[in-house]
């Protein structure tokens, strides 16, 4: 679904499907409601418009499923809003320079299945990014359901050992050669055996850190979150992702307790 034609957008799926989000004083709200809820007051501080003219917006944005309004439990006269919807992708300078990478890959590795299946999502990334779209949201997502889909298998006894499965596992994967570079904070590095551009690089970093946080949330029994990240190298081969577990705070109050 689009909203308008101008060039750049935002992705978000939605319960009604696919939302193409042009706007600037949505995608504004979007990006704040993404660190948590907010009043209509709060909301027209940061983006800067009168509460009559942000409403109108919202109410589009409610409807569209984009977000949701909730009454205050303390106060039936205030109400926030809240993010319902995840995002997707958005949309970047096309890239000739990933395409030309990608069509190298498949003319190098296409005779051989095996390397192949290996490489896909790196194909597949450096297809998003030649076209022009940042599939990093997309790929966070899908690097979590591919942890979770592992079920608890790459748990250890001791996070030393999770984390080393984790590596082998990425190996087999075809990610790339991961090391360990510290446990605390946990600092992975991974080399991929292929080369990228920066923005394919950014989004399979986003996907080895999606993947990496369900693994070790199975095995630990709390969320980490990615804190910094980086690509590097001449062919930016190189990811590099710094992870720690969500605060206790704001773990208890995910869970509901005060």
């Amino acid at each position: 679904m689009a909203e308008d034609s101008s060039y750049e957008y935002e992705l978000y799926v939605t319960s009604k499907g696919t939302i193409q989000v042009s706007n600037d004083v949505k995608i504004k709200v979007l990006h704040e409601l993404a660190s948590g809820n907010r009043s209509l007051t709060e909301l027209s501080k940061v983006v800067g418009k009168a509460q009559s003219t942000l409403s109108v917006h919202l109410d589009r944005m409610v409807e569209d499923k984009l977000i949701a309004v909730h009454d205050d439990m303390n106060d039936n006269r205030k109400k926030y809003y809240t993010l319902t919807s995840l995002p997707f992708a958005k949309s970047v300078q096309s890239s000739d320079e990933s395409r030309e990478v990608a069509f190298s890959m498949l003319s190098n590795l296409a005779q051989d299945p095996k390397q192949m299946t290996k490489a896909l999502p790196g194909f597949i990334f450096l297809g998003f990014d030649g076209m022009g779209l940042d599939a990093s949201p997309m790929a966070g997502i899908l690097g979590f359901i591919h942890g979770a889909a592992m079920s608890g298998s790459l748990s250890g006894a001791t996070l030393e050992e999770t984390v080393a499965n984790t590596r082998d596992y990425f190996m087999e994967f075809g990610l790339g050669e991961a090391t360990v570079f510290s446990l605390k904070p946990l600092t992975i590095i991974i080399k991929s055996p292929n080369p990228f551009t920066e923005g394919s690089s950014k989004v399979m970093q986003h996907y080895a850190s999606g993947f990496m946080s369900k693994i070790l949330e199975d095995a630990t029994g709390r969320p980490y979150d990615t804190v910094s990240s980086e690509v590097f190298g001449t062919d930016y081969n190189y990811l590099r992702f710094v992870m720690e577990p969500r605060s206790n705070k704001l773990f208890m109050l995910e869970q509901g307790f005060e």
